[in-house]
């Protein structure tokens, strides 16, 4: 709000769209004029001027009241396309040629773009009133429209009504809109108006990361005393980093933890319950994991945050593990994160959870045990062919790609090649599997064994069926009384230390 004012007193036109608003639509508002619609709109006093929008739109409270100019929205959009109808008709009756074709009101606009992001409605415009008609051709009152159909419209509406060159602020404008039309909404308003300076503030990095062309920066702190302060920083652009990972990195408080996956699944719900001292951030891919945290390296400006990466097994060997240990990414004891549950500690706290007795988690677990030996003694050539893949795939992008010439990368290519011996890898890995089996390690088949499945065998020792049995899993993390599982779970993955 002190953006809003001190920009509007110094003579630059601000229009302020607030997070806190009435999505209260009434479509058969009665317009005033084009000039007092306006000005209630932007003021909230027909008489006009920005000295009034303190007391008058925001109630004295600009930073907690809530916006209830939805009609003023409705009145001023119908204003301006009484007052383009008339013109139209108007010149008409004169005769004058070059009127063929009625120019465009700004709500012809806003319907085009509203039914351009919202593709299975259409807008219904007439004379004093608004509907929405749906593919099937049925037809209902604007004012039944959905929170998602109503803020769209909202939104177009206000930005199409601000003055030219104007500072359009919106604050949080991801509120009740699908995230699948989001980026796309904002670009057709953008496009739109092309003329005005669009400032969004908002918690949603992916629709910061979005505004490709927009310079964003990272709200850190506020304080009061001695006086009104931000801590702002500016978020660098970088080819090696994501913006949505720069801000997140920038904005965060605490170390930030670079996961696999996406964060909607149950890994994400584990590591933010047991890393519950960093930032999760999913990436997506193991080798997008420490593609991050290496270009997190290369960011002296980012260090006093810190961070470090975690990845499945995947076949790593130890050498391996300690490798990516010293540059901050962290092994799990397994080869799927999923099989976390399969350890003995968290199998046996998460049978307590469901009031398993001792003895019977015990009977239980021995049953498990049983069943991933036997399955990964059956699938064996499988496992350790999927293995000698990662592995030669491993060798393979070793390759340097630095030869000056075509007969040089030709050499080292062969020499390469011929280095590795997928038979050999196979071999070793088989071996090494059916001695961990005959020896009853089950520790070391799980950290070969990748397999997603048999998370379905917890579920069955426990009586669950698998989705079920995950949906307790996430909501005994979110809760208060997780915590011989929230134990268990820090027991047995890795102790992370934040690279500085």
């Amino acid at each position: 709000m002190l953006l809003d004012n001190n920009l509007s007193s110094s003579g630059v036109e601000v229009h302020r769209i607030a997070a806190h608003r009435s999505l209260n639509l009434n479509p058969a508002v009665v317009p005033p004029s084009l000039e007092i619609a306006q000005n209630r709109l932007f003021y909230g006093y027909e008489g006009g001027g920005f000295q009034y929008k303190y007391a008058h739109r925001y109630g004295q409270k600009p930073e907690t009241a809530l916006l209830s100019d939805f009609d003023h929205v409705l009145s001023a959009l119908y204003a301006e396309n009484n007052d383009v109808s008339i013109a139209y008709r108007q010149m008409a009756l004169a005769g004058d040629g070059q009127f063929t074709a009625p120019p465009p009101a700004k709500i012809d606009t806003l319907k085009s773009i509203w039914e351009k992001v919202l593709p299975h409605r259409q807008l219904v415009i007439l004379g004093g009133n608004l509907k929405t008609r749906t593919a099937g051709g049925e037809e209902y009152s604007a004012s039944e429209m959905s929170d998602g159909e109503r803020v769209t419209f909202y939104l177009i509406g206000q930005a199409l009504l601000a003055k030219p060159n104007t500072l359009l602020i919106f604050d949080e404008p991801e509120l009740h809109i699908n995230r699948s039309i989001l980026a796309k909404l904002w670009d057709e308003i953008e496009s739109a108006r092309s003329d005005c300076c669009f400032l969004y503030i908002t918690h949603d990095v992916e629709f910061a990361s979005s505004r490709y062309a927009a310079t964003k920066y990272a709200l850190r702190a506020f304080r009061r005393v001695p006086h009104d302060a931000w801590d702002i920083e500016r978020v660098p652009e970088d080819r090696e980093l994501p913006d949505d990972i720069v801000a997140t990195i920038i904005g965060s408080r605490r170390p930030v933890l670079f996961v696999e996956g996406s964060g909607g699944s149950l890994d994400s719900s584990l590591y933010r319950r047991v890393y519950d001292k960093f930032t999760v951030v999913p990436v997506g891919s193991c080798d997008q994991v420490i593609h991050t945290v290496a270009a997190f390296a290369a960011r002296p400006e980012l260090h006093r945050v810190g961070c470090a990466g975690l990845v499945d097994a995947d076949g790593r060997t130890d050498e391996e593990a300690s490798y990516l240990e010293g540059k901050g990414v962290y092994r799990l004891p397994v080869s799927e994160v999923e099989n976390v549950l399969l350890l003995p500690g968290v199998f046996l706290a998460l049978a307590a959870s469901l009031n398993f007795s001792v003895y019977d988690a015990q009977a239980r677990l021995a049953v498990l045990r049983s069943i991933v030996f036997a399955q990964a003694f059956k699938q064996a050539d499988e496992i350790c062919l999927r293995y000698t893949r990662r592995r030669v795939d491993a060798e393979m992008k070793k390759i340097g790609l630095s030869a000056p010439n075509i007969t040089t990368l030709d050499a080292e290519f062969r020499q390469a090649a011929a280095s590795v011996d997928p038979a050999a890898i196979f071999n070793d890995a088989k071996a090494k599997l059916n001695a961990a089996i005959a020896s009853q390690d089950y520790d070391k088949v799980l950290l070969a064994y990748d397999n997603k499945g048999l998370l379905s065998e917890v579920a069955k020792q426990l009586g669950y069926q698998q989705k079920a049995l995950e949906e307790f899993v996430g909501r005994t993390l979110r809760s208060d009384d997780s915590s011989v599982l929230h134990s268990a779970l820090e027991d047995d993955l890795p102790t992370v230390i934040p690279r500085p």
